[in-house]
């Protein structure tokens, strides 16, 4: 989900659900197409939640522990940020409207 945010579209989008699951599963992490949008903190978090061999990626207690994580903010900032993604919307939508 996290490469479907920055990229704008989920990994493997031209291949069937299955098949996409089969190349995560077997490749490992697949090729983000906006690299240069990512920091390094988020590409290393990346890099421990998807490695292929359960018994080398990360648990989720270290994943908890991550420096990515631990940039994460009070919750309380995100209403704020969804009424003005709401509100943008709207807006784009009332203009593609006018004549």
């Amino acid at each position: 989900m996290v490469i479907e945010m920055i990229d704008g579209e989920p990994p493997y989008m031209n291949e069937s659900p299955l098949k996409a699951l089969y190349l995560i599963a077997s490749i490992g992490k697949p090729e983000i197409k906006e690299k240069q949008k990512v920091s390094s903190w988020l590409m290393d978090f990346l890099d421990r939640c998807l490695v292929v061999d359960a018994e080398k990626r990360a648990s989720a207690k270290e994943l908890l522990q991550h420096p990515f994580l631990k940039l994460a903010t009070d919750l309380t900032s995100i209403r704020e940020n969804i009424i003005a993604a709401r509100y943008s919307k709207e807006k784009d939508s009332n203009s593609d409207k006018s004549p």
